[in-house]
């Protein structure tokens, strides 16, 4: 049975700008991009890839580095005998403005151009590799329509679009269940969501989104990697590969019955692996109850940890440990203060997370005295 091997990528957003990061990291971040790109280049070289497939935001948006450009046109020239196919994205759509028309291309590879889904026919891979393009930053109906594969071929697809129920669900290519499986390829590789899908299957066509090879953001944690492996007429074989050289994370830590900053260091670097800490950007979320008088102060606790972490940043969610219910009973100033907020929080319409927020600055001002909105903003 005729199989063809291939690795899919998409969403690399080179030049994103990294906002979150200072400009040192955010410019390391952007070089790092670039080996992971290489790496998935080394992939399809040991891997005997026969198609690279790539779907789309390879570049982000309105500005991109000459020397970015000279770097991915090298990166395929080592791979002369592999055929690459791009359909490009929102935010690098194909038009007299794109950046796709500054690259003196390799003849290795393809660059699909139009909206109209076209194919390209590969003789002595018995494949048909069908795709389109974004023209503008905006396309509000399916594209995925009207595919007559052929038959004794194996029949893919590279593509930028956003899964919806219906075809006019979102802006930004909204194919639907039904379209795939009514197109009758054999497998779809789909770009724009920037996590893992799974391997799935409509009828009798599979489909996957890879994800980004490397995260960018907070909204982007865990591993980021490609799609690599066989397909054929009946069937695929492809499996998920981390390409991603730092990971992003999110990690919730319950600081309960902390009385120092030193207490919450400790449980802070206890509940994350010291050679992660080095390799990987961490967002921590204090959890738990505290103390009235602990007023806390994520500066703080950030310049005692920073140290020990590549990337860290610290936002604190605690809650004041204290039985609010009797405080209403008082009849003090601070009473009067949680009788009315409590009664604010039985309004299931008002922002209940704004509220828990009020009372816990509040009763920390008026029971300790100082406190710095600075922290909360």
């Amino acid at each position: 049975m005729k199989k063809v091997r291939i690795l899919q990528a998409g969403d690399l957003h080179f030049d994103t700008p990294f906002k979150e990061l200072n400009k040192n990291l955010s410019l390391i971040s952007k070089e790092e991009l670039l080996e992971v790109f290489s790496k998935i280049i080394d992939l399809c070289i040991d891997n005997s890839v026969d198609i690279f497939l790539l779907t789309g935001d390879i570049f982000d948006n309105l500005t991109v580095d000459k020397k970015t450009l000279i770097y991915i046109k090298k990166e395929f020239e080592r791979i002369p005998n592999i055929r690459v196919f791009i359909s490009p994205g929102n935010h690098d759509p194909y038009n007299d403005k794109s950046f796709y028309k500054l690259i003196d291309w390799p003849e290795n590879v393809y660059i699909f151009t139009s909206q109209e889904i076209e194919r390209v026919i590969i003789e002595d891979l018995k494949t048909v590799v069908w795709g389109a393009a974004f023209n503008s930053n905006y396309i509000r109906k399916s594209l995925l329509k009207n595919i007559n594969v052929i038959n004794d071929y194996i029949n893919i697809m590279t593509i930028h679009a956003d899964i919806s129920n219906n075809d006019e669900g979102n802006e930004y290519n909204p194919i639907t269940l039904k379209d795939i499986g009514n197109s009758n390829l054999d497998y779809i590789a789909i770009g724009h969501r920037h996590n893992f899908s799974s391997i799935q299957k409509e009828k009798n066509t599979y489909y996957a989104y890879a994800g980004c090879p490397q995260g960018r953001g907070f909204d982007e944690i865990g591993d980021k990697g490609v799609i690599i492996g066989e397909i054929s007429k009946d069937t695929v074989d492809l499996k998920f590969k981390r390409t991603s050289k730092r990971n992003y994370y999110v990690v919730e830590i319950d600081i309960s019955n902390s009385m120092t900053y030193e207490e919450i260091k400790a449980k802070i670097l206890e509940k994350i692996k010291e050679e992660d800490r080095k390799q990987n950007f961490y967002k921590i979320i204090l959890k738990g109850e505290v103390e009235a008088f602990i007023n806390l102060n994520e500066n703080v606790i950030l310049e005692k940890i920073r140290d020990y972490f590549y990337y860290v940043k610290v936002i604190d969610k605690t809650e004041v440990k204290l039985n609010f219910d009797k405080i209403a009973e008082d009849y003090s100033i601070k009473g009067v203060y949680a009788r009315k907020l409590l009664e604010m929080s039985k309004n299931q319409e008002l922002d209940q997370e704004l509220i828990k927020m009020a009372l816990k600055i509040g009763i920390q001002s008026l029971s300790s005295g100082e406190v710095n909105l600075d922290d909360y903003w």
